[in-house]
Parts: structure tokens; C-alpha cells; sequence
């Protein structure tokens, strides 16, 4: 292992016996460095990659050891993979969370079915079609109540009484349910 040539030409058992030799540099990353989803595996995984790249660009008699110069190569690996980790077009990955891992139950309150999506999904869909024939004030009163408003403030928005703003919500409420049942 002198020479450059003869370490590209490093056979599999020869390069497990050498990184054998180095698996003390690897756990020293692993005590120093966390990675979010990095087991122990992807630690030598990533040691062995590292070792492979050295074993190929290492060039004797250029100021260092073999040793210091596969410690740079991993280090920068490692280094490589947290920026990426840390990247803000990644800030999204990094929120995630497995389904698998917490369990299904940690999501059941954000995940629960309405008894009346469907419905509500179609009736959403007969207003933006205008399949339904709605008068001009039953239309605008819909549209104020649909945003949270009550018939009192619907009044004062379209110059209305309470009353007549009652009873274009209900004619419009009753032309939903029509259609609905149809």
C-alpha cells in the first residue's frame, strides 16, 4: 500500500480489513456529529464511501498521512449531508414526521371525518356552478353568511332588515336542501 496505484486496487476483503483499521475515526464522527435519520449502518455506510474516495485521490508524499487525509474526506462527507439536512428549501423534509414512527394515533385529531364533508363538498360545488337559482338577495345574504357573518350584520351590510335578511337566508337554505334531495 505504498504507492498510490496499488491502493486504487484494494480487493473487498482487503478494504474491510482496512476500514477496520479507521472504524475509530467513524465512531468519533458519530459521537461528534448527529444526523436527523442516521442509524449506526449509515454511519459505516458513509465511512466506507469516504474510504473508497480517499483510497482513490490519496496521493503519497503530499504533506499528510493516509489516516489524516481519509479523516478530511469523511469529515467533509458528513459535513456535506448536514448542510444539505439544514438547506431552508428542505425546511419542509425536516418537519416531517413518519406516520410510521409516532403511530397513527398522533394524527387522529387533525385526520377526523366529518359526518357532513360530502354533503358540504357538494353543496360548495352546486354554488360555484350556479345550479341553484338564488334571488339577488338571497344570494348576497348566502354569501355574507357563508363568511361568518350573522343576519344582523348581513343586514347592516346590505341595507336590509333583520327580518327580510331571515327569510332570504332560509328561502336559500330550503332551495340547498331541494336540490340536495333531488
Amino acid at each position: 500500500m505504498e504507492d498510490a496505484t496499488r491502493m486504487k486496487e484494494i480487493d473487498g476483503s482487503d478494504f474491510e480489513e482496512m476500514f477496520s483499521q479507521y472504524l475509530p475515526i467513524v465512531y468519533n464522527m458519530y459521537s461528534r456529529y448527529s444526523i436527523r435519520d442516521f442509524d449506526f449502518d449509515d454511519w459505516l455506510q458513509e465511512g466506507r464511501i469516504a474510504l473508497d474516495s480517499a483510497l482513490k485521490s490519496y496521493r503519497k508524499g503530499h504533506g499528510t498521512t493516509f489516516g489524516l487525509y481519509y479523516k478530511m474526506i469523511f469529515e467533509n462527507r458528513i459535513r456535506s449531508i448536514l448542510r444539505r439536512q439544514k438547506a431552508k428549501k428542505r425546511w419542509a423534509q425536516q418537519q416531517a414526521v413518519s406516520i410510521e414512527k409516532v403511530g397513527i394515533e398522533a394524527f387522529s385529531e387533525q385526520c377526523k371525518y366529518h359526518e357532513y364533508m360530502d354533503e358540504n363538498l357538494y353543496i360548495s360545488e352546486l354554488l360555484l356552478a350556479g345550479e341553484i337559482p338564488f334571488s339577488s338577495l338571497e344570494n348576497r345574504s348566502l354569501y355574507y353568511y357563508l363568511q361568518g357573518e350573522d343576519p344582523f350584520m348581513i343586514a347592516e351590510h346590505l341595507d336590509e332588515t333583520e327580518k327580510a335578511i331571515n327569510n332570504a337566508l332560509n328561502r336559500a337554505k330550503n332551495k340547498i336542501k331541494r336540490k340536495i334531495s333531488n
